[in-house]
């Protein structure tokens, strides 16, 4: 008979229950890190955002204590080696654990140097340096987190570990919804997801499948998520042409994200790992 050394709650309240867990989001500030951290914090977590826009982490951060009681941030570059093992240091430090990762950061239109359109060109334009900097923080960074902080949770043999992929790490982008013209709303500018953003994320998720096997023995489970956009006031003609290709027939809202966070962060997933979960309205179906 196989060694079972996991203790699994019967009451699927308390399987969902997060309370003094610690979680360590990065882009934490980030529209959608910001989303996932109240839900943690609504489950009686204790949320450390890591960004590197302090004004919005405050803000973040500041919001969810008043709601929740708990939140603190800290800007950290998760790029930069050192300055990741630093961070953890502190979080342990003061913690004591780590029992949670939601690894979320990514490089988006205001991370090219404030130029939009150099995150937006042609994939025969794409200057290199941004396809390195997609690369570096999109795939390399959540890496970087895996690494200093999965041998914490191997050795406490607990944990969790989300990276955040996307539908498009899964299939590629339909291109007919980004051409630049009347029909898209988009006149004369660059829009599209550029080719280092899919190349990044099914980077991360083949990466989630490789952590899950390694660490599968040691009770630390490793899993994907990837949704879909989001609909923020987008121009009507582009929803159109997206929703057009969606089974669900609309973008993703603004919440509908948190449960299946709270869910893969929480010992409601108690058996599952290298999974890649996807919330897409079923456009991956197609």
């Amino acid at each position: 008979m196989c060694k079972i050394d996991v203790e699994v709650q019967k009451s699927v309240k308390a399987q969902f229950d997060l309370t003094d867990r610690v979680c360590v989001v990065t882009g934490g500030a980030g529209f959608l890190g910001a989303q996932f951290a109240e839900s943690l914090a609504e489950m009686g977590a204790h949320p450390v955002l890591w960004d590197l826009v302090p004004e919005a982490a405050g803000k973040v951060c500041e919001r969810i204590r008043q709601q929740w009681g708990k939140c603190e941030w800290r800007r950290v570059d998760v790029t930069d080696l050192d300055a990741i093992r630093l961070a953890v240091k502190d979080v342990l430090e003061t913690h004591g654990h780590i029992d949670v990762l939601i690894n979320n950061a990514a490089l988006t239109k205001y991370g090219c140097d404030a130029d939009p359109d150099s995150f937006f060109a042609p994939f025969e334009e794409t200057n290199p340096a941004v396809w390195q900097a997609g690369l570096t923080v999109n795939l390399t960074g959540v890496a970087l987190c895996c690494q200093v902080i999965g041998p914490a949770m191997v050795k406490r043999r607990k944990g969790s570990i989300i990276n955040i992929g996307s539908d498009v790490g899964v299939i590629s982008p339909d291109q007919r919804i980004y051409q630049s013209d009347e029909k898209s709303g988009y006149t004369g500018m660059n829009f599209n997801i550029p080719a280092f953003y899919s190349v990044s994320k099914g980077g991360v998720i083949q990466l989630t499948k490789y952590l899950a096997t390694l660490w599968a023995p040691n009770n630390v489970r490793v899993n994907a998520f990837s949704p879909a956009g989001v609909y923020r006031n987008h121009d009507p003609s582009f929803v159109q042409r997206l929703t057009e290709r969606i089974p669900m027939g609309r973008m993703g809202m603004e919440n509908e994200y948190k449960g299946a966070i709270v869910f893969l962060a929480s010992d409601a997933s108690s058996y599952m790992t290298g999974h890649n979960l996807i919330m897409d309205g079923g456009r991956t179906v197609w």
